[in-house]
């Protein structure tokens, strides 16, 4: 942090010069005002009160100017602070191994990056104010400074504010110190709830479960109120006890200085000054404490982003491929691709789109090594064990072995839990596996960068997962908008899905809403099926790939699978006999185990559980099934 602090050298030197200068004038300010009532007591010539009046007036005109100068660096330099670190937050999170995001709701990551980085922001702006932040420290400590030097005799009672004030700080910071850690808890988990329940706002309507919702979030609201009301009371003592100290320094001010003005020991001049000075130091004092609780608070939070994002190390190959942010990530580049622009990318469409495009410079690693290997080589799982790192004691795959062979489809098969999906994320290298290896062409994936590797394979998945964009950003996102609209049209024909995206008012440039929401299960199938064959890789898992299609259109995007399987190293996870009767060869797994591997007509031909698996139609018979 103090790296990115030191970036905004220019800012700060600006704003601290600025504040100096504005400190001196505030002190000043009361001492020159002292001075215009002893011309007044003392009947001197007009002259002097008009010199003091004009510096009066070049400190009311010019003070409120540095004002604007030191509120604008100072806000400047904490939004470029903010978004430095907003921008690293994200990328070290974009870095974490998917184990992390199963440990973590995205509603909790999205308020590491949204409300608890937010708290540099506020506590700059709150406390670049007059009676809040260096400012009123500054101010507190020069007009004590200043007092004593006018008169040791009073100087002293405005010192003991200051010690009441902290006094009463530290007892504020005893009785909240348990309440913070309670309101930051209440409030994160106000925002799980409030999101799970915005999320599955379907499942919620057809189960009817409104009412069980509010009473979830309700319970989440009491502890949040319960949490604030023992703030309530702590600020009402602390704020008590600050205008008790007040009231008492002005009575011990007026009596003490009005004995030494009686007596012609201290002229009243410096007694109106004091009185000034004794509000100004007051409201600093008080601003100085809401300053060190704003700072505690900003500090805790920044230490929890710290804490999340250290809890587990980062995937470094992933790290690597990340590209670099800018110098001024303040700077980024508004282009929006999730609303039309030029094309319904946002982006000219006349040819590819560098992935670098948005900060100018990096281009994703090349992808040939992986490439060829897929294109000469057996994709092999040997030995494989693995466990889920959030279940480490419930083993998924037990010295599982499999080869997948360069150009052939093999389908994976078998009830539910039994590890097809398991071996698919393996293979996408979402996890590492505990014991085994993976090898293409007889050389560990872990040898390929992340960017080699994801550029030999593509993947659908069994439920497809869209980005709240156009249509042609989720179908370009597949090579990385590195691609024409005309590509993009291409692979959208050859998943049966052009036809309705034309019909759609906005073609391509539609908005698909929330997790693809606005669009049908089939049509958001046939999107992600679209941005796989976009991406035209070697590899290509298919994870129930057209389980949401209807019967006419799983036969016209089966044959679109079919051309597109030619020449592919291919695995399928179905439970549609249509979908694996083909295959090369059909792997039937067991409690993350193979029991059986041979062709469709070879399993038939004996008894067994792909057998069994039929007969009890786990698989979805087709008439193709004699």
């Amino acid at each position: 942090m103090w790296r990115l602090l030191m970036q905004q050298k220019r800012h700060l030197a600006l704003a601290l010069v600025s504040l100096l200068i504005c400190v001196s004038m505030n002190l000043l300010s009361p001492v020159l005002q002292g001075m215009l009532f002893d011309v007044l007591v003392r009947g001197q010539h007009f002259s002097e009160y008009s010199k003091l009046f004009l510096g009066l007036l070049f400190i009311y005109v010019a003070e409120p100017l540095l004002s604007q100068v030191y509120i604008l660096n100072a806000c400047a330099a904490g939004e470029k602070l903010q978004a430095s670190l907003r921008l690293e937050a994200f990328r070290c999170l974009l870095a974490q191994r998917v184990e992390f995001f199963d440990r973590h709701s995205s509603s909790r990551l999205t308020q590491l990056l949204s409300r608890d980085l937010d708290s540099i922001r506020a506590f700059v702006f709150t406390n670049s104010a007059r009676d809040r932040g260096p400012r009123a420290l500054l101010e507190a400590l020069g007009s004590v400074a200043v007092l004593f030097a006018l008169s040791w005799r009073l100087g002293p009672i405005l010192a003991a504010v200051i010690v009441a004030s902290v006094c009463t700080a530290f007892l504020y910071r005893r009785q909240t110190r348990a309440l913070e850690a309670t309101s930051a808890a209440a409030q994160q988990r106000l925002a799980e709830v409030a999101s799970s329940s915005f999320a599955n706002m379907r499942t919620v309507r057809i189960f009817a479960g409104e009412a069980l919702e509010q009473q979830r979030f309700g319970q989440q609201v009491a502890r949040s109120y319960a949490s604030g009301l023992g703030f309530a009371r702590a600020k009402a003592m602390l704020e008590g006890i600050n205008r008790s100290a007040t009231h008492l320094s002005l009575l011990a001010l007026y009596a003490l200085g009005g004995h030494l003005v009686n007596n012609k020991l201290l002229p009243v001049g410096v007694l109106v000054t004091s009185i000034g000075f004794t509000f100004s130091l007051v409201f600093a004092t008080q601003g100085m404490l809401q300053t060190f609780a704003d700072l505690r608070g900003m500090v805790a939070s920044v230490r929890r982003v710290r804490a999340t994002l250290s809890e587990l190390p980062p995937d470094e190959s992933m790290a690597q491929a990340l590209p670099p942010l800018p110098e001024a990530p303040w700077e980024y580049p508004l282009v929006a691709p999730f609303s039309n622009g030029d094309g319904p990318l946002g982006l000219a469409d006349e040819g590819p789109v560098p992935v670098g495009a948005a900060n100018g410079s990096h281009v994703v690693a090349g992808e040939g090594l992986a490439v060829a290997a897929a294109q000469c080589g057996d994709l092999r799982l040997e030995g494989i064990s693995f466990s889920y790192p959030v279940r480490p004691g419930a083993p998924v795959l037990k010295d599982l072995s499999l080869t997948l062979p360069r150009g052939k489809v093999t389908a994976l098969v078998g009830r539910s839990g039994a590890g097809k999906s398991t071996v698919a994320a393996l293979l996408e290298r979402l996890y590492t596996p505990d014991a085994g290896s993976i090898t293409l062409g007889g050389a560990d994936i872990r040898a390929f960068t992340r960017g080699e590797w994801c550029g030999a394979l593509a993947a659908v998945s069994q439920e497809p997962v869209l980005f709240p964009a156009s249509i042609a950003y989720n179908i370009g996102y597949g090579r990385s908008m590195q691609c024409t609209q005309a590509e993009i049209e291409a692979a959208a024909r050859a998943a049966n899905a052009h036809e309705f995206i034309a019909a759609l008012p906005e073609g391509y440039a539609t908005v698909v809403g929330e997790a693809g929401s606005l669009l049908s299960g089939g049509q958001r199938q046939r999107i992600a099926l679209a941005r796989a064959l976009l991406k035209d890789a070697p590899i290509l898992i298919l994870d129930e790939a057209t389980s949401s299609l209807d019967v006419e259109n799983e036969r016209l995007v089966q044959a679109a699978i079919e051309k597109l399987m030619e020449g592919r190293t291919v695995m399928v996870i179905a439970h549609r006999l249509s979908t694996v009767q083909n295959a090369d060869q059909i792997v039937v797994l067991e409690a993350g185990q193979v029991v059986e591997q041979g062709t469709h007509k070879q399993l038939l031909q004996r008894p067994g559980r792909y057998s069994a698996l039929v007969s009890a139609q786990e698989l979805t018979l087709q008439q193709t099934l004699l």
